[in-house]
């Protein structure tokens, strides 16, 4: 795939959704898709936000997120899978696990342009910009993201708590 169109991509996800394995082919048309990062942070839009919903219906929400240098958000899940592809930069998502009421770090990747990982529905994880510098991405998850009541995660006890704005604002820290 040498061009990247946007809207056409957003259908291609939004089929592959209601598909019988979506997770599977959303993957393979992120990996496809991917290949090219140059093309897709071509035809990407500005956005004044850090995060905004390209499309979402009760299937698939489709985001463009940015992850800005110093900053460090918080540990949270999505309950539902989650596919990420970068194309700009690069983030370090920290993988976490909850033991006996706490939170443990198990691993970090770097994912950088072109690389697309995907998230368990009970993954917990925390991302930050690498390198000191933004990174941009596209995040399609596998239901009404903005519907899902959801986990933000105290970094020190693990204790869960609601995902809110609010909570997600007080929690995520500053980073040099």
């Amino acid at each position: 795939m040498t061009d990247f169109n946007l809207d056409d991509y957003i259908q291609q996800l939004r089929a592959a959704a209601r598909e019988s394995e979506p997770g599977r082919k959303v993957r393979q048309l992120m990996n496809e898709a991917f290949q090219n990062p140059q093309a897709i942070g071509s035809a990407m839009p500005e956005f004044e936000n850090d995060d905004e919903v390209l499309f979402e219906d009760d299937s698939v929400s489709i985001w463009f997120v940015r992850f800005m240098p110093g900053l460090h958000v918080p540990p949270h899940d999505h309950q539902t899978t989650a596919t990420i592809g970068v194309y700009e930069g690069a983030e370090d998502n920290h993988f976490y696990l909850r033991e006996d009421g706490r939170l443990v770090h198990k691993s970090t990747k770097r994912v950088g342009p072109g690389d697309v990982i995907a998230l368990k529905p009970d993954g917990i994880h925390s991302v930050e910009a690498a390198n000191g510098k933004q990174s941009c991405a596209i995040h399609v998850y596998l239901a009404a993201l903005t519907t899902i009541e959801r986990s933000l995660f105290g970094w020190e006890t693990g204790e869960a708590t609601p995902f809110t704005d609010e909570n997600y604002d007080r929690m995520k820290r500053l980073t040099a």
